[in-house]
């Protein structure tokens, strides 16, 4: 940029040369063939600079360009004119140009609309002799390429090249009708002294129109003899070329895989809500009707209503941490929204939307939703195992099938047993409770490979731009255009399949060996016995994963601080109950030593509560601190009792004083508290054993519930941010995070003072593993471990060091309860296990890949089928329409090939590189000749079904028919 400062000036100079007649200022006009030469006062915005035209040459060579835009040349500046004014007369139906016996002319205001604005056309259309052949008036525009407005008498028309141009901006750029047709507007005037005809209801229309017969258009509708009404359920669905698909890119025989294999031919999808696409309760499908509806990727809208109508709110209770999905099933704001959001299952490892996949939501995430859509998404997919990613799958998947056995029998799907597997997505797994989860974790799946399930979130966020746009829209405008997003989404993904798979190998074949060193380091390093016993268990639970004791936790051996104070209260029992036993007090010594834990709780309330209090709360501080005063005054006559030579060693010490007014700060007496040379002297049998004991059960306790206030704050906070809108409800929900910051504050103080409190009684130790020192940076949520993930990180943040927060999980995630060497030995065990799991899933990727690779080339080729197969299927053709229709099928299956071989030769040397890159998918792609395409093309009259054009297919290709095609 700093290059270009210097040439401002000459920069600037050549543009306004542009504003006067600049390399050409010629009086008289130099196209004019004949004499007398006419003055040259038009020029044409749009056509290649070029010597002015006089206004008859002008017309002539805009015989075929009626939307350039024009300016007169008034001897001092130019002037906005159009080809109108100037006498240019568009003639419709007579495509050589030749005049028409008997024109029938539009109305004086006929509007075209192009990519550069509005322009006013003098237009007659067809009525002579030649009419019939013309066609209609709606007809005659579509083939001059322009979309009419309307079927009787229009008046407006839009070019193909505006709906085309604003077509892949609304795609790519997600850019609004609005926005775009207010450019439009802007391009034609931008001063506001030129007004304009309002066409923006008429183009708003008119888009819908054309993105539905796009996507008709790009299913081979039109090629089809039953036309548009034949159009099947999910048929204008973009499918995903690696999933696997049977009868179309999996082998014979894959129903016959090992069972080691079979995994190879699961399909992986991931369901989720996103509460961002919502729709307020405008218009209705009367109004604004749905084309299509069903044909794509949302369910069929009336079907699915009226069995809506049938389940009330949702009772099901969760018994897992923090779902937020299941809390608010039924207390989902829904006021004046017709659907508050969309559901979706999409394919999990490629991210494809599947057919029939997503349904409105109208009232929280409801358990009936869901349903509805994973029973219409998979039963195109009856003959393959699943598996099913889902944030709640824990509880979602509980009587599934008693639920869908209520639906009615044309919806109620087969789910044999065994036949599915249920997971909870990577980022959301460690927002649930640990007990009996790890059967739902992708990572210790068998056969879920590297995917992470979490798919469906960076789908949302891909469309979400939209939902400004969308949410006020009725429901046939608002159903199209994100149908057509998903499905432009879709063809993306198919083109980039290539390289994203060719990386995924890449790094699979790298991380596997990585890893498979890393476990092999470790078996090496363990016992024998224990590895040999470790693999059987691990094994057993991947067999029987809801039965089988679970490998990848850490078996909890430490009472918690309710069973300690049991088992203490049943020893001060049984000691009371024995001869000669004299009680010291009303007081036992464990209410002594609980009383104290007591009142270090309230030590610490009044500090946050002091910390944080504001004028009016000052008194507040001072009533608890009476009591605290009142509290402390009976400990310490307890102490007298069970501690009486502590009382002098307190008094040396100035901070166990109570003639303060911080009495929160006061040092209370208990025997952790006194100093280790005088504690034996000072404390009863015992006491101090006791205090140990119950802080001991304090670590623990304090941890579980720091781990669970951090799981309840991870779901709020995503709540919040998904759900919460709107002032009032934004603070309320500020009010319970910032409550539940104190709650962690709180439980994590807890484990500091009971840890304190500990080293001190027992002194430096093996117990220090588990109960480590909790800085402020341990204090987070669950982070990943990934080695490759942490990598990636770092790369994107360009962060040159490492950092313990990205390197592992935070201590407080892994800690267990152990008991030395036992403790050490199940956690070398769980070490041992989550290693064999990774190197197992990356082997499996590794595996899996590149039979992924060999589907999509294997569907390619298919589909390349099936486009030859297309020509000559319709006998109700003209000339004109059956080359059209020929046409477009070649080049859809030349783009297929050329697809097929551009990934093939991508692929196949890392494919080899693992062994695999053989079979008959692999196989050298040759260019499509032009003979080829003439045999197509001279075989369309002697074709009379499908399978004639398919064997000719397979002819050029030099294979012979099989029993296993692709008509399965």
């Amino acid at each position: 940029m700093g290059a270009f400062v210097p040439y401002r000036d000459s920069y600037l100079n050549e543009l306004l040369r542009h504003e006067g007649r600049g390399d050409y200022p010629f009086e008289m006009c130099l196209h004019c063939h004949d004499a007398p030469m006419h003055r040259a006062v038009i020029r044409c915005l749009d056509c290649d600079p070029q010597p002015l035209r006089c206004e008859g040459c002008a017309i002539e060579a805009h015989k075929y360009g009626w939307c350039h835009r024009v300016q007169r040349w008034t001897g001092r500046a130019y002037v906005v004119t159009n080809l109108r004014d100037l006498g240019l007369r568009v003639q419709l139906g007579h495509a050589d140009n030749s005049p028409c016996a008997n024109p029938d002319p539009a109305r004086k205001d006929f509007c075209v609309v192009d990519i550069h604005g509005q322009h006013n056309i003098a237009l007659s259309f067809c009525a002579c002799d030649q009419a019939k052949k013309a066609g209609s008036r709606y007809e005659q525009l579509l083939r001059r390429r322009l979309f009419p407005a309307t079927q009787t008498d229009p008046n407006t028309a839009f070019t193909f090249r505006l709906l085309e141009h604003y077509h892949i901006q609304s795609l790519q750029g997600k850019i609004s009708m609005y926005d775009y047709y207010t450019t439009l507007e802007r391009q034609t005037d931008n001063t506001g002294s030129v007004k304009l005809q309002d066409r923006y209801k008429a183009f708003m229309r008119v888009v819908a129109q054309w993105r539905h017969l796009k996507m008709l258009k790009r299913a081979g509708r039109g090629h089809d003899p039953t036309g548009v009404d034949g159009t099947r359920e999910g048929e204008l669905a973009i499918r995903c070329p690696a999933c696997p698909q049977p009868d179309i890119n999996l082998p014979p025989n894959w129903e016959d895989a090992s069972d080691d294999l079979k995994y190879l031919y699961i399909l992986t999808v991931a369901m989720d809500a996103c509460f961002r696409l919502k729709r307020r309760d405008v218009s209705n499908t009367d109004k604004d009707p749905i084309l299509g509806s069903g044909w794509g990727y949302f369910v069929e809208d009336a079907a699915y209503h009226a069995l809506l109508k049938d389940y009330g709110d949702q009772d099901e209770e969760s018994t897992c941490t923090g779902l937020s999905a299941i809390a608010h099933a039924n207390s989902k704001f829904s006021s004046g929204y017709a659907a508050t959001g969309v559901g979706a299952i999409i394919c999990a490892r490629h991210e494809f939307m599947l057919a029939n996949g997503l349904a409105d939501i109208l009232k929280g995430e409801r358990y009936i939703y869901m349903d509805y859509i994973f029973v219409c998404a998979l039963r195109y997919f009856l003959r393959l195992g699943k598996l099913v990613t889902y944030d709640i799958a824990c509880q979602w998947s509980k009587h599934l099938v008693e639920r869908i056995a209520r639906f009615p029998s044309h919806l109620q799907i087969p789910l044999p047993e065994g036949s599915i597997k249920y997971g909870i997505p990577k980022l959301h797994f460690h927002s649930h409770t640990s007990v009996d989860h790890s059967r739902f974790s992708l990572n210790y799946i068998p056969g879920a490979a590297r995917g992470d399930g979490e798919g469906s979130e960076r789908r949302w966020w891909w469309i979400q731009p939209t939902a400004h746009s969308t949410r006020v829209m009725g429901p046939g405008q608002r159903q199209g255009i994100l149908e057509d997003q998903w499905n432009y989404a879709n063809w993306r993904k198919t083109c980039d399949i290539g390289l994203l798979l060719y990386r995924r190998l890449e790094k699979a074949i790298q991380q596997h060996a990585e890893h498979e060193e890393l476990f092999n380091a470790l078996t090496s390093s363990l016992e024998d016995n224990n590895v040999a016993a470790w693999r059987a268990a691990v094994e057993a639970w991947e067999k029987s994963p809801s039965t089988a004791p679970d490998p990848y936790v850490v078996v909890t051996t430490g009472p918690t601080e309710a069973e300690t104070k049991k088992t203490l209260v049943a020893k001060e029992q049984a000691a009371a109950a024995a001869a000669g036993y004299v009680a010291l007090n009303e007081v036992s010594m464990l209410g002594f030593i609980t009383s104290g834990l007591d009142v270090e709780d309230l030590q610490y309330r009044i500090q946050c509560h002091r910390v944080n209090a504001t004028l009016s709360e000052v008194p507040q501080v001072h009533e608890q601190r009476t009591v605290l005063r009142r509290r402390l005054q009976k400990f310490r006559e307890l102490l007298a009792v069970y501690m009486p030579a502590a009382t002098p060693i307190l008094l040396t010490m100035p901070a166990a004083q109570t003639t303060t007014e911080t009495l929160e700060d006061v040092i209370l007496g208990l025997p952790s508290q006194i100093p280790v040379e005088s504690r034996h002297a000072t404390c009863a049998e015992g006491l101090v054993d006791m205090e140990m004991q119950l802080r001991d059960a304090q670590c623990r306790d304090s941890l579980q519930d720091l781990r669970n206030q951090l799981h309840v704050k991870q779901r709020l906070f995503t709540y919040k941010k998904l759900h919460v809108r709107h002032q009032g409800p934004n603070t309320r929900a500020r009010a319970d995070l910032a409550a539940q910051e104190a709650r962690i504050r709180g439980a994590a103080a807890k484990y500091r003072r009971a840890r304190s409190a500990l080293l001190s009684l027992r002194g430096a130790g093996e117990w220090e593993t588990e109960f480590r020192v909790l800085a402020d940076k341990d204090i987070r949520c669950v982070q990943d471990d990934d080695l490759e993930a942490v990598q990636r990180r770092r790369r994107r943040e360009k962060d040159t060091g490492e950092s313990e927060g990205h390197r592992v999980l935070s201590w407080i995630w892994r800690a267990s309860d152990r008991d030395g060497d036992v403790g050490m030995v199940e956690s070398l065990r769980v070490e041992w296990c989550k290693s064999r799991a990774r190197v197992t899933r990356w082997a499996e990727e590794r595996r899996l890949l590149p039979e992924e690779m060999r589907r999509v080339l294997a569907f390619l080729e298919w589909q390349e089928v099936h486009w030859y197969v297309q020509i000559g299927r319709r006998s109700d053709t003209g000339e004109a329409l059956e080359e059209g229709l020929a046409a477009y099928a070649i080049s859809q299956a030349q783009a297929r090939r050329s697809m097929r071989a551009t990934f093939r030769n991508m692929w196949l040397t890392l494919a080899h590189s693992v062994g695999q890159g053989i079979g008959q998918e692999w196989a050298a792609v040759t260019d499509t000749s032009s003979s080829r395409t003439a045999t197509y093309q001279a075989a369309d009259s002697a074709a009379t079904d499908d399978r004639h054009l398919y064997e000719l297919y397979l002819e050029s290709q030099g294979q012979e028919s099989t029993e296993q095609t692709v008509w399965g």
